[in-house]
């Protein structure tokens, strides 16, 4: 796991291309600290140049690579005009033979990769076949080569999280891509002079003269619907995100770019009947490709952690971990498993009861990250810092505190669950859109078998009326009064601006996350559009701040995802339980306690009740920066402090939350001159 950027100026310009990207490098030192790495172009010689820094892993400078480092970045001549650095986190191949930026032999391709291919040891086999020879062990050489036997089309043969950006000397373009779910960062800024991309975008920020702002659009969707980048533009302007399954071609002869979807997932459409049989041979299916999608996910020359809420999800994988490790030998799992859970005081939001109960199974090194309010507060700038964009919830304050834990006790690699909901069926919103598609489809009797042992699921008969209602009045309402009905009774419009509101033009929705649609169409929604992204984003900031690799194979290992789209949703949900197909599987692994458990928490937190206990720090930040500011009237938001807490109104908590988050984040990224 790794940071990348680069830069390419298309005009003469002032721009000091050596030191720009070592300030993007620089800014993205937590994503790789065992390595850095940089490449320069000259456009009169067409020669290229590799240069380091203190930080720069070779021994000995002058050995027989390639793209060995000959000098520091401050010795590199200014008349560069193409410039690619990298981040180094040693995890596969900890040689200097893995070093990056890297190339092929006959330096007409180079790479600045982020990410795993998973598959690499089968493509490097293949590729073998086909006369290619490689002088290093990693996986960055093998998507190198699979880039010059297949071009583009390697894409489709990878398994695995990546982001990654290729110079193709002869056809002279800069080749993009971003793993097909969105596990690994990219992002692009372009203006007259130049064109740079990143793994964040702090290290754009870096660019001088830069025509980045604060997008007006995205801070209405954040504190009025209570999203986060919907759009490719996110919350910073003229800072855009190639979306998952994409790759981008910037033509540098022509100064075009262009960008395009290279992997549609496919989906079973519609129900069947139900055939025990049917189940068996799933559920074998599904274990299978589970035990294989963490079997490879093990690969590495490193210690590997495990992230355990306790829920479904992280204990599949530990215990499916913990089954690997008696069939063969594993250095990296050492004598024990480790994992780590984030704890706190509350009843109701503490996972720590079930997470013992696998800890005590598979016998782990069980480690417990600790959460409280008061941490939080101390912790949040730094959190914000590594996002990049304001928090939503507390809860990735104590997914932040996993993996800070990890790091504390020498583990750089944690397997984390995120990803089962979305696919195996684990939220509210799959039952409305299962019952609704049961009753469209005249499957009666299923329906009220569904009803029946609907104390089995995270659902119940209110919300699913309430989820009718409310998609109701989205598809019979004028977009013109559902914002009017809006302005009324949401708690978040009371505070916005009235000019704020009339500037945007929001597609706002009642019905939320319920869409009435098919069930596995649902699923296919949250997991190739914003929600499961959003997820992924989160975990890639948080374990990154801490140089920490997440890997993710309910997101992105391709053949487990692609075979359960393939099979009918009724196999997911069945007898009122969610994920039906994945219990059934870990028949036998999970404890039974886990197996059962109906509620859904994940990376939980007491949220109400810290807020409660931080109100007053939180009046006291909005205090102090809300000058900066005209989208929200904050002077009728703070004469409602007292109400607003002392009333246990939640929407309006969470709303002060989420506008304290923003004005720290853009002071914190802005300043206060440019706010």
């Amino acid at each position: 796991m790794c940071g990348i950027c680069g830069i390419l100026k298309l005009q003469e310009s002032d721009t000091e291309l050596p030191a720009v990207i070592k300030h993007m490098n620089d800014s993205i030192k937590h994503r790789g600290p065992d390595d850095e790495g940089y490449v320069f172009f000259e456009s009169k010689t067409n020669q290229h140049v590799c240069a380091g820094s203190s930080d720069t892993q070779f021994t000995a400078w002058n050995t027989d690579f390639e793209y060995r480092p000959r000098f520091t970045v401050d010795e590199i001549e200014k008349t560069t005009y193409l410039a690619l650095g990298h981040r180094r986190l040693s995890v596969i191949d900890l040689s200097e033979a893995a070093h990056q930026p890297m190339c092929i032999a006959e330096n007409d391709i180079w790479i600045t990769l982020n990410g795993e291919i998973y598959n690499y040891i089968e493509l490097r086999n293949e590729l073998i076949t086909k006369g290619y020879h490689f002088i290093s062990q990693s996986d960055t050489e093998v998507l190198l080569y699979a880039y010059k036997e297949w071009g583009f089309d390697c894409l489709q043969k990878l398994n695995g999280m990546w982001s990654f950006v290729i110079f193709d000397r002869k056809k002279n373009i800069l080749f993009g891509s971003r793993d097909r779910f969105g596990v690994k960062p990219l992002y692009y800024y372009s203006d007259s002079n130049l064109f740079a991309f990143a793994s964040e975008q702090k290290a754009l920020l870096q660019i001088p003269e830069n025509n980045i702002g604060i997008n007006e659009s995205a801070i209405f969707d954040y504190l009025f619907l209570n999203q986060i980048e919907l759009q490719v533009e996110g919350f910073f302007k003229n800072i855009f995100e190639l979306k998952p399954a994409h790759y981008f071609v910037y033509n540098i002869d022509k100064q075009t770019f262009s960008t395009t979807k290279y992997y549609d997932l496919a989906y079973k459409k519609g129900l069947a009947s139900f055939d025990a049989s049917k189940q068996l041979e799933y559920q074998r299916n599904t274990r299978e490709l589970i035990h294989n999608a963490i079997d490879l996910r093990l690969q590495s020359d490193i210690p590997v952690g495990f992230c355990l809420s306790g829920g479904i999800d992280s204990s599949s994988i530990v215990c499916m971990a913990a089954e690997i490790g008696k069939e063969k030998k594993h250095s990296q799992l050492g004598d024990q498993l480790i994992t780590f859970t984030a704890i706190n005081k509350s009843d109701e939001f503490n996972e720590a009861k079930w997470a013992e109960l696998v800890a005590k199974k598979t016998g782990t090194e069980w480690i417990k990250a600790n959460c409280t309010s008061d941490d939080m507060m101390n912790e949040l700038e730094k959190i914000i810092y590594h996002q990049d964009i304001p928090l939503l919830s507390t809860s990735t304050y104590a997914q932040y505190k996993v993996m800070q834990t990890a790091a504390m006790h020498g583990i750089h690699i944690l397997i984390d669950g995120q990803g089962g909901d979305e696919l195996f069926a684990g939220y509210a919103p799959f039952y409305s859109a299962y019952y609704s598609e049961l009753f469209c489809k005249l499957k009666i009797n299923t329906l009220f078998n569904e009803i029946k042992n609907i104390g089995n699921s995270p659902t119940t008969l209110g919300i699913y009326a309430k989820s009718i209602i409310k998609y109701g009045i989205d598809k019979l309402l004028p977009k013109g009064l559902k914002k009017v009905l809006a302005k009324q009774i949401k708690a978040e419009a009371r505070y916005l601006t009235a000019d704020f509101i009339k500037n945007n033009n929001a597609n706002i929705s009642f019905a939320g996350e319920y869409h009435l649609i098919g069930t596995n169409r649902l699923l296919h929604k949250y997991v190739t559009e914003n929600y499961l992204k959003n997820l992924l984003r989160w975990e890639d900031r948080c374990s990154m701040a801490f140089s920490v690799e997440s890997r993710t194979p309910f997101s992105d290992d391709i053949k487990l995802i692609e075979y359960i789209f393939s099979l009918p949703a009724n196999y997911k949900i069945h007898n009122g339980w969610s994920k039906s197909l994945l219990r059934n599987a870990m028949q036998g692994i999970l404890p039974d306690a886990i197996k059962n458990r109906t509620d859904k928490m994940g990376f939980s937190t007491p949220q109400q009740t810290w807020l409660k206990e931080i109100n007053l720090e939180m009046k006291s930040r909005i205090s102090a920066l809300m000058h900066t500011d005209n989208y929200v009237d904050a002077h009728k938001l703070l004469n409602d402090w007292e109400t607003i807490f002392e009333g246990n109104i939640s929407k309006a908590q969470d709303f002060a939350w989420r506008y304290m988050n923003y004005l720290m984040w853009k002071e914190m990224f802005f300043g206060k001159d440019r706010c």
